[in-house]
């Protein structure tokens, strides 16, 4: 049987690829269980520094399995509603920083994926659409929380309320994405950007994801309270000061 998702861990990079071109790499639970079993994985593991998601032919992801949302009644239902928020949930707060590389249509549930993700490139033909209301639907991974958080309430409604994709300038411009780039070196923005990554202290990396996640939740005051406790402990570390040295000694 063929996987759904394809992984590899390689150079201290996690790549995790969605390989169902064919149902344009649908969220389905069992797609998304592999995804929670190949991170799961590597939680641990100090030398995976970054998490890389991608996916195969025209379609990052179209979102949700629709046939499949058609057969939930009941229990069922609030079950599968309560699973997408928790998939979501833990891959906005892995350990690690989370880079999307898109290329073709992020819509519904495949956009909700990229809004939990910490760096998006994407290539200048790619469009994302929040786009539930379109099917009778409305956004139930965090669309309707976690998108007018980052593009701000207008814009958020805007999308919502037209289901209308956007283009990659578009979606840089809200800040969905960090950055568009043509076709031809989309691999090698992303190996900058992982290179600069990979050389990083672990520790500090989970430290600094942390923070900006805590804050953006909590609000600023909070957040600064947060970043406050971090660092004094980490002042308090041999590691640090350890580092410290190094880079002084340079």
């Amino acid at each position: 049987m063929k996987q759904r998702v394809a992984v590899a861990n390689k150079e201290g990079i996690l790549t995790i690829k969605l390989n169902m071109p064919e149902r344009l790499n649908v969220l389905d639970v069992e797609t998304r269980k592999e995804i929670m079993d190949a991170m799961k994985s590597c939680e641990k593991d100090e030398d995976v520094k970054c998490v890389v998601f991608r996916a195969e032919g025209r379609a990052f992801s179209a979102g949700a399995d629709l046939k499949y949302l058609l057969t939930l009644k009941g229990r069922e239902a609030k079950q599968y509603a309560s699973f997408v928020k928790m998939f979501l949930n833990y891959i906005e707060n892995y350990p690690r920083p989370t880079i999307g590389v898109v290329e073709g249509i992020a819509v519904g549930g495949g956009l909700e994926l990229l809004l939990t993700l910490d760096i998006v490139i994407a290539t200048e033909e790619s469009r994302f659409g929040q786009t539930e209301l379109k099917v009778g639907l409305i956004p139930g991974g965090g669309g309707t929380q976690r998108l007018p958080l980052v593009v701000g309430p207008k814009i958020a409604k805007e999308m919502v309320f037209t289901s209308r994709l956007i283009t990659a300038w578009e979606a840089k411009e809200a800040g969905i994405i960090n950055r568009v780039v043509k076709k031809e070196v989309l691999d090698e923005e992303l190996k900058k950007i992982t290179e600069m990554i990979v050389g990083k202290d672990t520790r500090l990396l989970e430290m600094v994801k942390k923070a900006i996640n805590y804050g953006m939740r909590k609000g600023i005051d909070k957040g600064i309270e947060f970043e406050s406790r971090l660092y004094s402990s980490l002042l308090q570390s041999r590691e640090a000061k350890d580092a410290i040295k190094r880079f002084l000694e340079r």
